[in-house]
């Protein structure tokens, strides 16, 4: 295959070709453009310094140095339910890196702010459930009563109704 790429087809793949991203094909026409063309040889040479400077230095930001790892065990060491090598790199981490302190503290205030929340939840749940069911045991034997009557008294009537219906018939 026999593309032969001008400069500006190279420029926009750069970022392709430094990270490896290209099919074979395309990434041996790169090739033999560069060996060719020192203005995009120099292009990718400069880009892959300032990348490998940027790895150096390690530029990250503080939330992103901070381990999958610790994020993951964080509820945990909350929970109180690490082992005590865990709960000793979760302090360690904690103490040494402030970015790591505030996703503690956040955690802690989310975590009260749950359990004030289910507190509050459970406390008006019970309240409900003895207050109806107190109600109800109240108005039950009433409400019951009355109900089971005025069925009696229904079926008697229509009893009765089809007793003088079927007498009427045949006398």
């Amino acid at each position: 295959m026999d593309i032969n790429l001008n400069c500006n087809q190279v420029e926009a793949l750069i970022n392709f070709y430094i990270e490896g991203k290209l099919a074979p094909s395309l990434k041996s026409e790169i090739d033999e453009h560069i060996s060719k063309c020192s203005k995009c040889r120099q292009k990718i040479e400069q880009l892959k310094n300032v990348l490998s400077q940027y790895e150096s230095k390690n530029y990250k930001t503080q939330d992103e140095n901070l381990s999958h790892e610790f994020i993951s065990k964080l509820s945990a060491y909350i929970d109180n339910e690490l082992d005590t090598t865990d709960n000793v790199k979760i302090k360690k981490i904690t103490i040494s890196n402030p970015s790591a302190r505030k996703k503690l503290e956040s955690m802690y205030s989310y975590q009260k702010l749950m359990h004030s929340v289910f507190e509050k939840t459970k406390n008006n749940t019970k309240f409900d459930y003895s207050k109806n069911i107190v109600s109800a045991l109240n108005e039950s034997s009433d409400y019951n009563t009355t109900y089971f009557r005025n069925i009696i008294i229904l079926f008697c009537i229509i009893i009765l109704a089809i007793i003088s219906g079927f007498a009427y018939l045949y006398f």
